[in-house]
């Protein structure tokens, strides 16, 4: 499958293929049930970090991080249903294990990140990252 580049627009029909692609199927359900209560939004790789740097930060191969980490944890962040803390919380574990099963990371350097999502992925703050992104 073609992952989508850094600066990508991703339409709710790409989202229904990459939630596919990482076997997201509450999602891939969530979205076909309710296709127009979602945007179309820019795929920023590990938002708020610039993603050539993630390796020199982390001695872990960037691409990793951003492909086989951030990329699932912002489509989850993207469809994720509003006001769901429990999702939430799901979602920033499964990211922080993934930073060191699949990307190699330390896990106290995944920690780091867990705790960077928790705080700035808040719903409240509803910055282009925020729970819920892609909501209308």
């Amino acid at each position: 499958m073609n992952l989508p580049e850094i600066g990508e627009l991703v339409t709710t029909s790409r989202a229904l293929e990459l939630c596919r692609h990482f076997t997201l199927d509450y999602l891939v359900a969530r979205i076909e049930a309710t296709p127009e209560k979602f945007k179309n939004w820019k795929f920023d790789g590990c938002s708020c970090l610039p993603d050539e740097m993630l390796g020199l930060f982390t001695g872990c191969d960037w691409r990793d991080i951003t492909y086989k980490c951030c990329l699932p944890h912002d489509l989850c962040y993207a469809y994720g249903e509003p006001g769901n803390e429990a999702e939430r919380r799901r979602v920033d574990d499964t990211f922080r294990n993934d930073l060191v099963t699949k990307a190699g990371m330390k896990a106290w350097m995944a920690h780091a990140f867990f705790a960077g999502v928790r705080v700035g992925g808040a719903e409240a703050f509803g910055l282009s990252f925020s729970w819920g992104f892609a909501r209308k």
